[in-house]
């Protein structure tokens, strides 16, 4: 699997000592994985003494904690939000839909290096598992109201688009070498990946039979 090393991450000295210690702590880590990073080269990153760590987060252990909650809260609360509660029509349910992967694709680019950590280093969040419960949810829903195909795999399906988000972080600097094209830096075949990913997922390829 790819897992190129990210550039380190130089906090804004205006920030205050707590926020610049998440910056550089994020940074490391993802450079270095859990076990590689050192206190001392976190707070050196940050600007600030080293005990500071221990004052706000007790602990390596507790600074690594808060950024991975962090990490969780941007990248899955939001686009479980969008997918909360049953799809009112099909424009409904495409529209939502598009804007779940929309929103989903965006928070891993904003969070690559540490979406690239904790798959390296195989975290699982507790809001991951109600990520994908809720988008199950969503085309189950979808089903009895008569607007998604009663055979469809739910669960299966979940996982492709799951697959799909991820894998354009995890091999970006292999399918730039191979196809030339990046999700991550060229916003123009980003809009085009999504809407055909959209159209797969929502129309097949197949002509109606």
């Amino acid at each position: 699997m790819e897992m190129k090393d990210s550039k380190i991450t130089r906090p804004d000295p205006a920030l205050a000592a707590r926020e610049r210690l998440l910056v550089a702590g994020a940074s490391v880590f993802a450079n270095h994985g859990y076990g590689g990073a050192s206190v001392r080269e976190i707070c050196e990153l940050a600007g600030t003494s080293s005990n500071m760590i221990h004052h706000y987060f007790g602990s390596k252990q507790g600074l690594y904690d808060e950024i991975l909650s962090q990490f969780s809260e941007r990248v899955f609360t939001v686009p479980i939000r969008i997918i909360s509660g049953a799809a009112t029509s099909r424009e409904n349910l495409t529209t939502r839909f598009e804007i779940f992967l929309e929103e989903t694709l965006a928070a891993l680019i904003a969070n690559r290096d540490l979406y690239r950590l904790v798959v390296r280093e195989l975290v699982v969040f507790p809001v991951f598992e109600a990520y994908n419960q809720q988008l199950v949810s969503f085309l189950d829903e979808a089903k009895n109201a008569g607007l998604v195909r009663n055979d469809l795999d739910s669960a299966m399906l979940t996982g492709m688009i799951l697959d799909r988000l991820g894998n354009q972080i995890l091999f970006a600097s292999w399918i730039r070498q191979t196809s030339g094209y990046c999700v991550i830096t060229d916003e123009k075949y980003r809009k085009r990946w999504l809407k055909a990913n959209l159209d797969l997922f929502l129309h097949g390829m197949l002509v109606g039979l």
